[in-house]
């Protein structure tokens, strides 16, 4: 399975399809949920007039494009990835934003002056990190001193699911958390921020609830999971496809039910 969405974020230029990763950053979007998470971001921020902001991870640009517009007149964002295929989608989609600025960049080495920025943000990349340390400390040295940074990320390990089978489905949900390379993140963010030195750390947890199988497995590859761990041999193919049919099931009844909770973290310089 090709293109995989745990662990395939790493090596976006090399995919044999790039629409499977700008398609699922564009239906979380698209999601209220992550709206509203994306919103508290930029409040805790500080997004306003005048500020320089840095977006590390930032995809096609979106989240980027909307912090430039709050921090007009005078202020600007620099936006990093470390993906030349989405720098080069998010230049083409916001090429007309006045003070935003496209890079691709290391998040581990960032190419910045110290204390450059009045703020930083990452969001759901540190999942993709195998060692978030260093990125984090990165964005601690390029902020100014009352400097803020914020994070959002999953803890997929608090991921769930209902379904009869609780063996498989911990079989499932547990392979799904461990083929991202930080699947523990969300849980891990208040002390790497305060091993980085940062104060006045707080973290908010966010939860989401879907009750529609077709999204909840466009965001999670249930359905792809399962038959993933039948055919390395982790569970049988019979209960790969009683699982998969109980989720149909409960979905055709309208009873599924599907929830998972992140972390938005901030902490000041």
């Amino acid at each position: 399975m090709a293109d995989d969405l745990a662990s395939g974020f790493r090596s976006v230029d090399s995919a044999s399809d790039f629409s499977v990763f700008s398609d699922c950053l564009t239906l979380i979007d698209s999601l209220p949920f992550f709206a509203e998470c994306k919103r508290t971001s930029y409040q805790l921020l500080g997004a306003t007039p005048g500020r320089r902001i840095l977006e590390v991870g930032c995809g096609l640009g979106d989240d980027a494009a909307s912090l430039a517009k709050l921090v007009a007149p005078g202020g600007s964002v620099v936006a990093i990835d470390a993906s030349r295929t989405m720098i080069e989608a998010a230049r083409r989609r916001h090429h007309d934003v006045t003070g935003l600025s496209f890079d691709v960049a290391d998040a581990a080495h960032l190419p910045f002056d110290d204390e450059s920025f009045d703020a930083c943000r990452i969001d759901r990349v540190l999942q993709h990190i195998g060692d978030p340390a260093p990125p984090i400390m990165q964005m601690v040295r390029v902020l100014r001193p009352g400097g803020v940074l914020v994070a959002f990320d999953n803890d997929w390990e608090t991921l769930t699911v209902d379904c009869a089978d609780r063996l498989i489905t911990r079989a499932i949900l547990n392979a799904w958390c461990d083929r991202f390379p930080s699947g523990w993140i969300g849980r891990r963010l208040v002390p790497l921020f305060l091993q980085a030195g940062l104060g006045e750390v707080i973290a908010y947890p966010k939860t989401l609830v879907l009750r529609e199988l077709a999204v909840a497995d466009r965001l999670y590859s249930f359905l792809a999971s399962a038959k993933r761990l039948a055919e390395t041999g982790v569970i049988s193919g019979s209960d790969a496809e009683l699982w998969s049919r109980s989720l149909r099931t409960a979905d055709a009844e309208g009873r599924f039910f599907t929830s998972y909770t992140g972390f938005l973290v901030s902490g000041s310089r």
